[in-house]
């Protein structure tokens, strides 16, 4: 097609049948629907993040098409990092594909410059889709009705989809489109620094309504191609030009006749040099996103969205729950779910899971401690495969954790508090603080709990898969390097015991103590459990076990030691129960109790300034709390109520990793009023800007918290032993419950209510699982639906 060819178009719709046959057809029913009513500017980043859309291969943020002043365009690809001028590595924001600009002789259609009648957003959890109404008047009011649909593909994870329709209500109008792929994008969301922009564009082209571009990282010389296609359905010759602009771009000009329907396609692919097994040319990239973008196109609109819902329905099929009787948390916790499947990848290993997702670039994309211990489990019981390559991207990292202990004098494996491509420590050296403040950041030399943190997290998919496989080959060697760590980690005192000294705690507001209870209860239980595994599988498994002994020269004189020293770590345990957070923590200033907000959080205290709060007993986030929710076999009931009921009144969640974990240990504790507030204030973290800060991105952590506050908590779903444990107490106004999860490789289904526990899985093996239900004992058999009366 010539760069000013013409293209012939036929399909004329009146506004009466444009209106009648909106977009909203393709919606599914209410309760999947999250909706947003006119447009507010302060607002728009917040919606940006909400509305996001992916795949888990790319996440996109849900700008409008036009770009308003103000919007945030974010496009990130898993595992594409880069460093250039930033202060550390960070997740590149690439070149953004939803580009669709229309100009009504000569002046843009824009909440930022015109008139807006009417507005409404959707975003269909269901289907992944993201669909948009604007009334637009402008200055001689004429009335123009935008309609807009918007994908990624679920199937083809390459594959992005919009449909745009307009309508000029009131007259005929000379009309121009933009389209294209946006190369000008940088990351601008820097805690510290300027922003950066992480790429050279090598090539770009327009070819009538065809626009491709080849970028390649800076650094790590990674490549990214482009190409986008549009179509238009209408009545008259329209004119594709190229558009002399950073682009790619073309414009498209026509005469837009009153009450016609003006429907554009657009299509656009994505592909990387990171996608391919061995290293390719920058040709065969370009040639290979050119194909598939030409083999979109001809497979046509209805046929990908098709593919796109299909590919949904399988995923919900296992990972969704119902809530009866609290149609608001149902809503808000399917929400949560459509962020933690967008952002999990099946077919690769390389890669984690960042705090916000692939919704922004804040924490720079890199993995913390948040992705085991809050977002590892919800993909564990919903699609394990997710789950395993989690923890793989962990394992093919180890020589890099290895070398990281070496560097700060330790053996075993220090897992970076962040890591990003190559596992390597990627944190910063500074960072802006809540509020505020630039501080120096100290989590790389002192947070070492992550090392537990990551070990707890192989044994926990062991035990709910029960993949043997997995601890032969991965887990049992990330658990005995872990181990080592914590070996090589205490020091030995006076009084016979070993202590950790010169640590960060989950509870960051004190950043050097000594024996904070959470690290040292996690090193003891590293080191023990690394030694059981150690014995049981030498046993079971002799000859495989023998190979990786010999690998990583590990000695049963070594095990030894470790079942010797985690026998004899300190725990800051008193005969009432209550677990002193760190050593002397008892003895800084008590500023409880803390006043409570509409929501019935607690505020902070004016009186305490940040820089003070270190020498006081206020707590960030859940510490002492988090070992009830990990090691629930481990701790009794009138241990757990005196530490809930004294950290409670301490504690500011000032991180929104907190809220959950309260939520469950207060149904553990027989709160179940009180866990309601927390988990309400989680599972709406973001559909209300709780921290204010959902314009950076997804709160991915708190969106597993929430699921684990419901599976956990009211649903009192625990492993134990090798059984799987279920002591519901919903709260009063809940109906019922109803989920699926994955145990042991078969998938269960659960139906709750106040009188009733229905259980049923599906098998065409004679296969049979053992359930606990209120501490009985119970076997379910395969294809029978097994009831217990409460």
């Amino acid at each position: 097609m010539d760069m000013k060819g013409f293209i012939e178009i036929s399909l004329a719709r009146t506004a009466k049948n444009i209106m009648s046959e909106s977009f909203s057809k393709y919606l599914s029913e209410d309760k999947w629907l999250i909706s947003r009513e006119g447009f507010h500017s302060q607002e728009q980043a917040v919606r940006e993040t909400i509305f996001s859309l992916g795949n888990g291969y790319l996440g996109s943020r849900g700008i409008l098409e036009e770009i308003p002043e103000g919007s945030y365009p974010g496009t990130y690809i898993a595992g594409i990092y880069d460093q250039s001028e930033a202060q550390t590595v960070e997740i590149v924001n690439c070149p953004n594909p939803i580009y669709f600009q229309i100009y009504v002789e000569g002046k843009k259609l824009s909440p930022d410059k015109t008139k807006i009648l009417e507005h409404d957003r959707t975003l269909d959890l269901q289907k992944g889709l993201l669909l948009r109404r604007t009334t637009f008047e402008d200055s001689r009011h004429r009335r123009y009705e935008y309609q807009s649909l918007r994908f990624f593909s679920k199937n083809n994870p390459h594959l992005g989809v919009m449909k745009i329709c307009l309508v000029s209500l009131d007259e005929d109008v000379n009309i121009s489109v933009k389209t294209g792929i946006d190369t000008s994008i940088s990351n601008r969301m820097q805690a510290v620094g300027e922003p950066v922009k992480h790429y050279k564009v090598i090539d770009k082209n327009t070819n009538g309504n065809i626009c491709s571009a080849l970028i390649k990282t800076n650094d790590r010389g990674i490549l990214l191609s482009y190409a986008s296609e549009l179509s238009i359905k209408g009545d008259k010759k329209y004119i594709f030009e190229e558009e002399a602009d950073e682009g790619p771009f073309s414009r498209l000009s026509l005469t837009a006749r009153k009450g016609r329907a003006y429907v554009f396609e657009r299509f656009f692919t994505i592909y990387t040099s990171r996608d391919f097994p061995v290293r390719v040319k920058a040709e065969y990239l370009m040639k290979k996103t050119l194909s598939a973008i030409r083999s979109s196109r001809k497979s046509g609109f209805k046929n990908a969205l098709s593919l796109h819902i299909n590919s949904w329905q399988e995923i919900w099929s296992k990972a969704s729950m119902e809530i009866q009787g609290d149609p608001e948390a149902d809503r808000a916790l399917r929400f949560n779910i459509y962020h933690l499947l967008i952002a999990g990848k099946e077919d690769d290993c390389q890669v984690s899971i960042a705090p916000k997702s692939l919704t922004g670039e804040w924490y720079k994309g890199h993995a913390f401690w948040d992705t085991e211990i809050f977002i590892l489990p919800f993909f564990i019981h919903t699609n394990p495969r997710i789950a395993k390559n989690l923890l793989l991207y962990r394992y093919y990292r180890l020589n890099k954790a290895r070398e990281n202990a070496r560097e700060q004098k330790y053996r075993g494996a220090l897992f970076p508090w962040e890591s990003a491509d190559t596992g390597e420590e990627v944190a910063p050296k500074r960072w802006r603080n809540f509020d505020g403040s630039i501080i120096k950041v100290h989590t790389m030399e002192r947070e070492h709990h992550i090392v537990g943190d990551i070990a707890h997290a192989a044994f926990y998919y062991y035990r709910a898969t029960g993949e043997k496989n997995f601890m032969l080959n991965y887990g049992a060697e990330i658990l005995f390097e872990a181990a080592r760590f914590w070996a090589s980690r205490v020091k030995y005192n006076k009084r016979g015991k070993y202590e950790i000294r010169n640590v960060i705690g989950p509870n960051e507001f004190q950043e050097k103590v000594n024996n904070n209870s959470y690290t040292n209860y996690l090193a003891r239980w590293n080191l023990l459990c690394a030694s059981e595994i150690y014995c049981e599988f030498l046993s079971r498994y002799p000859e495989r076990m023998k190979k990786l002994l010999k690998r990583i020269n590990l000695t049963q004189e070594e095990v030894k030691k470790w079942k010797k020293i985690g026998e004899k770590i300190t725990f800051l345990i008193h005969k009432n129960g209550l677990i002193e957070e760190f050593q002397g923590y008892f003895k800084r200033r008590d500023p409880s109790p803390l006043k409570r907000d509409k929501n019935g959080m607690p505020t902070y205290p004016e009186d305490v300034p940040l820089s003070e709060v270190k020498n006081t007993q206020l707590v960030k986030q859940a510490d002492v709390l988090l070992l009830f929710h990990l090691f629930p076999e481990e701790f009794s009931t009138a241990q757990r109520i005196i530490n809930f009921n004294y950290y409670e009144n301490r504690t500011t969640h000032k991180s929104s990793l907190s809220p959950s974990i309260y939520a469950i240990v207060a149904c553990e504790t027989g709160k179940v009023t009180n866990a309601y507030q927390y988990f309400h204030y989680t599972v709406n973290a973001d559909l209300e800007n709780h921290y204010g800060n959902t314009r950076l991105g997804i709160h991915t952590a708190t969106l597993g918290g929430a699921w684990q506050s419901v599976i956990h908590g009211f649903a009192g779903i625990r492993i134990e032993e090798n059984a799987l444990s279920i002591k519901p107490r919903l709260p009063k106004h809940w109906g019922g419950l109803r989920f699926k999860l994955f145990w042991r490789g078969y998938l269960l289904e659960f139906d709750l209510s106040k009188d009733m526990v229905k259980l049923y899985f599906c098998s065409k093996k004679k296969a049979s699982l053992d359930v606990k239900i209120f501490d009985t004992l119970h076997r379910l058999e395969p294809n029978k639906l097994f009831c217990y009366h409460i």
